[in-house]
């Protein structure tokens, strides 16, 4: 296939972090989700696709042997997802799988490709952006997808804004960038301290938005923002009260679409110990992330899922954890100028950690995680769609006023186009 957008870039060897600099290295991640379908099962209704053609379409494609094992997004072969990382200035460490999706571990963070949509996530000084207008042309290309269904982009403050390259040197440039291809996005700003922020861009759902893979990217992005700054204590009350099943990604499933975020900074010195290559102890890669799973009790968190660990020369860390078609990675930057830990899940908490005593699921997680790395800080965004059981996990988060010797700062409360999002920042 021949890109119209950018001339061939050939991706660099596995493991090479573009990233990689003297002094301090930027954690905080760059998140984006571009779905397709609410759900594999809704593919070819969002897509105007009909049976036959969707496998005569994939039937061409001489990787695609076993037509019931892979589909969708899950089809495009793996050199053209390599050459798509190249121009977000990553490279893939290792894959695992399960009948639901494959889990890409990445020399910056972690990438999720379901079949009916993907899931990047980068740190550093990645141009994670770079990556929408090539995975819009392979997607139709490979899959037949003319239509985009939602998209989500997100990321907490950058800690060294001025490293970082276009478009991703300000808010305003990336949002520039994001209307460039998707229609009716909206940008919002959560949270008080600018340190502390949370960036959100986000569509709503539609069978009508046509993305452009014909016009080449400019350097200079200019049109109108749409920007909204939620101010400290600002709320928005949840006022559904449907009992059935949403349509807003989780069509088709029990549990609600509900991803957890926690970004930690001030790591504890005595944690990270773990974090650093000791070639006494162990070696580095995925032996090195094995070891660190054990010693810092990673692996004890879903005990029963799919968990695919890498250790960092000299120091970093990352994995990616598979449970049934849910997901979780963890990244770990763990200087002390610049001491960084992520976790992200979309796991249900209500079936993977049941309640104990007094403390909710939720809270549950969240202790357990803090307890490998113990913060100075953190904050915990739980992004959740409207579902039967969105009101009880809503109220989980929302009561949390302290937590595990934390005392929250601030909580900001927000319901979007059939997702409501709760916002926390902890401090000691």
């Amino acid at each position: 296939m021949v890109s119209l957008i950018y001339p061939n870039i050939e991706p660099s060897a596995p493991g090479e972090n573009y990233s990689a600099q003297e002094g301090a290295f930027e954690g905080p991640e760059k998140l984006l989700e571009i779905w397709f379908s609410q759900s594999p099962e809704l593919l070819k209704e969002h897509q105007n696709l009909s049976s036959d053609e969707s496998e005569d379409d994939f039937s061409n494609h001489p990787q695609r042997k076993n037509r019931e094992e892979k589909r969708g997004l899950r089809v495009i072969p793996r050199p053209v997802l390599d050459k798509m990382l190249a121009l977000v200035k990553c490279t893939v460490l290792n894959v695992i799988s399960n009948p639901d999706v494959d889990a890409y571990l990445l020399s910056e963070s972690s990438m999720f490709v379901y079949p009916h949509k993907i899931i990047i996530k980068t740190c550093g000084t990645t141009t994670l952006l770079f990556a929408i207008p090539r995975l819009l042309e392979i997607a139709k290309h490979y899959c037949g997808f003319e239509k985009v269904w939602r998209v989500f982009y997100s990321r907490k403050a950058f800690m060294f804004p001025e490293r970082q390259v276009g478009p991703h040197r300000s808010w305003e440039e990336e949002v520039q960038f994001l209307d460039k291809y998707f229609d009716a996005g909206s940008a919002y700003i959560v949270g008080k301290e600018r340190q502390d922020q949370w960036h959100l861009y986000l569509t709503k759902p539609s069978d009508d938005v046509l993305h452009n893979i014909t016009q080449p990217y400019l350097p200079h992005l200019r049109g109108v923002m749409q920007e909204h700054e939620i101010q400290s204590g600002a709320s928005t009350p949840v006022t559904s009260d449907s009992e059935d099943p949403s349509p807003f990604g989780n069509a088709g499933y029990s549990h609600p679409d509900q991803t957890i975020e926690i970004h930690m900074t001030g790591l504890n010195p005595e944690k990270m110990k773990y974090f650093y290559h000791d070639p006494k102890q162990t070696k580095s890669g995925i032996p090195g992330g094995q070891w660190v799973d054990k010693q810092a009790g990673i692996d004890q968190l879903y005990p029963e899922a799919k968990l695919d660990s890498y250790l960092f020369e000299p120091c970093g860390y990352s994995s990616n954890g598979l449970w049934e078609d849910r997901y979780f990675t963890f990244h770990v930057t763990p200087e002390p100028e610049c001491s960084y830990a992520s976790f992200e899940c979309n796991i249900p908490v209500e079936k993977s950690h049941a309640s104990q005593g007094e403390q909710s699921p939720v809270e549950i997680l969240i202790t357990r995680v803090l307890n490998i790395f113990d913060p100075s800080s953190f904050t915990v965004t739980y992004f959740t769609s409207h579902h039967k059981e969105h009101h009880s996990q809503a109220h989980m988060v929302r009561s949390m006023s302290s937590l595990n010797g934390y005392k929250r700062t601030n909580r900001i409360l927000y319901e979007f186009d059939g997702y409501d999002l709760v916002y926390g920042h902890y401090a000691k």
